[in-house]
């Protein structure tokens, strides 16, 4: 019989890697060991844990965590009633614009959140200016609203345009993998290794109409937005953590 002492291996590999430079996907700052993969060949990291320097946003609205995730922070405001209110302080945002690329990266939500990934956005009109994935906990912010929401404007949706294929998000408070990809017109989302969607800019004729007939709230046909623009990641009033957040240019 042969008999394995998992202590012996331990040693022997960590002598193996005496002398050696440290790896950076080990890190204990940048990213934890079930979530390491290398990245894509010609890729870059835009966050991998350890700064922000990619970005542009308002201070003290994101801050990293010791895990190395990037999280949403709040604030508390007066309505005009003087009713405190809490409300997020604005978007994370790429300090270069894109086109074509390949977005990775894993996202956990709080409860209730609602939250979403902005692409080819102009950052000064990311409502009407850009694309937006939507990264929400369906069954606890509808329950909160009070409402439920069209299949269109729930979590991995192509936001207000086309449903997702399924719920293929993990339970909340675990991390979910994420990939974007943005090929002129065409556009794909997968969540946790599946297609969410999958779609073609081109079909979106008309401003305000989305090819099935239903209504969308942009102003200007979905084909005729720009190809280009920034990569945002919203605060929108709950909170929400990103990680390993990796860019390939196409």
């Amino acid at each position: 019989m042969i008999r394995f002492y998992p202590f012996f291996f331990a040693a022997l590999l960590s002598l193996s890697s005496y002398g050696k430079a440290p790896n950076p996907f080990l890190s204990s700052q940048a990213h934890s060991f079930e979530s390491c993969k290398p990245i894509a060949e010609n890729s870059v990291w835009l966050f991998s844990g350890s700064n922000l320097n990619s970005f542009e946003f308002r201070p003290d609205s994101w801050e990293i965590e010791k895990d190395g995730s990037v999280v949403c922070r709040m604030e508390t405001i007066k309505d005009g009633k003087g009713k405190e209110r809490i409300r997020g302080m604005g978007y994370l945002w790429t300090k270069d614009e894109f086109g074509d690329f390949s977005l990775s990266l894993e996202y956990k939500l709080s409860e209730g959140a609602n939250s979403g990934i902005f692409y080819r956005t102009d950052k000064d009109n990311p409502v009407q200016g850009g694309l937006e994935i939507q990264l929400m906990d369906n069954e606890g912010f509808q329950k909160k609203a009070k409402k439920v929401l069209p299949p269109q404007k729930l979590n991995a949706s192509f936001y207000d345009g086309a449903a997702p294929k399924g719920d293929f998000s993990k339970p909340l408070g675990q991390w979910n993998q994420a990939e974007l990809t943005c090929i002129g017109p065409k556009v794909s989302f997968f969540l946790n290794g599946k297609e969410a969607f999958s779609i073609n800019l081109n079909d979106w004729q008309e401003a305000g109409k989305n090819p099935d007939g239903s209504t969308n709230k942009f102003k200007t046909a979905l084909k005729d937005l720009p190809r280009t623009g920034r990569i945002g990641f919203q605060n929108h009033g709950q909170v929400v953590w990103y990680r390993n957040i990796n860019i390939k240019e196409l």
